[in-house]
Formats: C-alpha cells, structure tokens, sequence
C-alpha cells in the first residue's frame, strides 16, 4: 500500500513542480520527481474538426476504434488514434456545441 502511495503521490508531485505547489512535505524527495509529460496547454485541441464520408476516408483501417456520437439524426466518428494525439475535440452537431 505504501509503494501505490508513494506512486500517487509522485504523480502529483510532478504536476505540482511545474505549479509551483509546497512540495516540503512530500515523501518523495523533491529531486527524484521528474516531468510527466507536455506542459499545460501543450496538447493542442483541433478546433475545427474536417470530416470525410466512410468511404471517403481511405487512411481508416477495418479494425481502428473510433468514438461514435450521434444527435438528432447526425453523426459523427472519432477516430482514437487521431485522439491520442489531441485528447480534445471541439466539434458542433446539429447547432449544439459538444466536446469530445
């Protein structure tokens, strides 16, 4: 349990140095935490997503995973390996503006 701890408290720590958080009272020594990842704001969202048909979009494979959204009688496919590049699309449906 200790070591899980340890691990959670790590993984906050990372993200405190680049806030600027008090660290001094943290059981992992303030030298050992390294950066997690990009800075804040450096995964860019797509802003104005561009759609192809599904016969159009050639570059899909049979098997690739895509998020699926459907609202009042419109749909949309997003495909997961775009979205681990972005993590967030800001898209509108039917008027209605949503966030994937």
């Amino acid at each position: 349990m200790k070591t899980v701890l340890m691990a959670f408290q790590l993984a906050l720590a990372s993200a405190a140095l680049t806030a600027g958080f008090d660290l001094s009272n943290s059981l992992v020594p303030k030298d050992q935490i390294l950066s997690g990842g990009p800075p804040p704001d450096g995964i860019p969202a797509i802003l104005s997503p561009k759609f192809d048909t599904a016969e159009a979009a050639g570059w899909l494979k049979g098997d690739d995973e895509v998020l699926g959204f459907e609202w009042k009688g419109k749909a949309r496919a997003y495909p997961v390996r775009i979205l681990n590049w972005h993590e967030i699309v800001n898209d509108s449906i039917a008027g209605r503006p949503v966030v994937v």
